[in-house]
């Protein structure tokens, strides 16, 4: 008996072992850091790598408002509860809230450490207008933007030919009246332009879409990057 408790333990050692392996391999992981913005100003940021990432492979990234407060538990809701299987680079911060430089630093950082397929970002009511506001801004990194709810001001038609290249969606609660009319009249305005652009109204949604969070977001955002 003595001589055969050596053999399991080594046997449930070596399945341990394939075990951690396998954790490794399969889920992705999370990354958080501060990066100087300015003279004596971090950022603060958290970076969701997809599951199975690579650094030879090339990916989608989404920039998200979220950590407000340095809190790491306020994250961006609509990333969803399990962000990492999506297949995409997610990015949280509240960079939208400082300079416009810093976004600048927050891209060269994105650009030196991964494989940029398309980049996104993402803004929800009134942080919506800096999203749109930075990706009018670097219109040559952005592929698109995302309004949950939000759209681009569609008064200064100037203003909207930053984003001949750019995918606009907007995604609004069909009980969200304000909002929704504000992105209907958007959207009429971005189609008479020739601009690219979807709305998404969510049936009998309110202003805070918990229910479009996670896979119902990443499904859209997957239909953008195959047109």
């Amino acid at each position: 008996m003595n001589k055969a408790t050596p053999t399991i333990s080594m046997f449930a050692a070596g399945l341990l072992f394939l075990l951690f392996m396998n954790f490794g391999t399969v889920f992705g992981q999370q990354k958080v850091m501060k990066i100087p913005i300015s003279k004596g100003k971090e950022l603060l940021m958290r970076i969701t790598e997809p599951q199975g990432f690579s650094k030879d492979k090339a990916y989608p990234v989404l920039l998200g408002p979220g950590l407000d407060g340095g809190d790491l538990k306020a994250g961006c809701r609509y990333f969803g509860t399990n962000a990492d299987q999506y297949g995409w680079i997610l990015v949280e911060s509240l960079v939208h809230m400082e300079k416009r430089s810093a976004v600048k630093v927050l891209l060269d950082y994105l650009e030196e450490n991964y494989a940029i397929r398309e980049l996104y970002i993402l803004g929800f009511s009134a942080n919506s207008v800096d999203a749109f506001q930075i990706a009018e801004m670097y219109h040559d990194k952005f592929t698109g933007v995302i309004g949950m709810p939000g759209n681009p001001s569609f008064n200064d038609r100037a203003k909207l030919k930053s984003f001949s290249k750019t995918k606009i969606l907007m995604i609004v609660g069909e009980r969200d009246t304000y909002w929704k009319n504000r992105a209907i009249k958007a959207k009429t305005k971005l189609d008479q332009s020739g601009l690219g652009n979807k709305l998404v109204i969510v049936p009998n949604g309110g202003h805070i879409l918990d229910e479009f969070a996670g896979l119902p977001l990443f499904k859209e955002l997957n239909e953008l990057i195959m047109h």
